[in-house]
């Protein structure tokens, strides 16, 4: 894609690294919709009113815009906990990759989800900061089948076909958007950021009471 570059400093070759979960995903679904309908009306504990200069207001999704007011790894469901217990195994993985050891970094996570339909928004090229390992992003997919999403990793365009109950993780550095999708209902996914505790201590109290250890 021209004009858009990785700015990850890895020497290692990119890689993907993925699990799939066996999560109740119709009552997960359900779960985060109900949650929305509450972050809409700001009934979730730290999350203020939708104003008119939201970030990422072009994504049509309002979970997406209020992701800094509330940690989707602090709802107390069986499936994101499911999730988190994948997200640690994947970072571990990746940890082992890239020459990384884990216990050292003392890593936390953040989490939102997001919700879309088509035509009326999307995440489009975008990236989180880190510029590479130990820096990590990534999202699982409730109802996102069929579609893709797309990234840019150093020199490389790469396609994710994305599968519903499959989690996925990169390291941070490389940018990605949502592909196009045509279907009716509800696009709905969960994204992780995995960032060491040093990084979020220089970054100060104002990123505080929102990410949780990672184990």
């Amino acid at each position: 894609m021209q004009g858009i570059k990785s700015i990850s400093k890895s020497t290692q070759p990119h890689k993907f690294f993925d699990a799939f979960l066996e999560n109740d995903l119709s009552k997960l679904s359900d779960d985060l919709q109900k949650r929305y309908e509450l972050i809409q009306k700001a009934e979730i504990i730290g999350v203020n009113p939708l104003s008119d200069n939201e970030l990422w207001k072009e994504s049509g999704s309002i979970s997406t815009m209020k992701w800094r007011e509330y940690n989707v790894f602090q709802f107390h469901t069986k499936e994101i906990y499911n999730l988190y217990l994948a997200v640690g195994k994947m970072v571990r993985e990746a940890c082992e990759y890239y020459g990384i050891d884990f216990d050292s970094q003392q890593f936390m996570l953040q989490g939102w989800f997001n919700i879309n339909h088509s035509g009326n928004g999307k995440l489009d090229w975008h990236e989180h900061g880190g510029e590479g390992a130990p820096n990590f992003h990534g999202y699982y997919c409730v109802s996102a089948e069929p579609s893709q999403t797309h990234y840019v990793t150093f020199d490389e365009f790469k396609i994710n076909e994305n599968k519903n109950n499959r989690a996925i993780l990169s390291e941070m550095g490389h940018p990605h958007a949502m592909g196009n999708w045509d279907w009716d209902g509800a696009r709905i996914t969960i994204a992780y950021d995995i960032q060491p505790l040093d990084l979020l201590e220089k970054a100060g109290v104002a990123h505080e009471q929102h990410w949780i250890p990672l184990n």
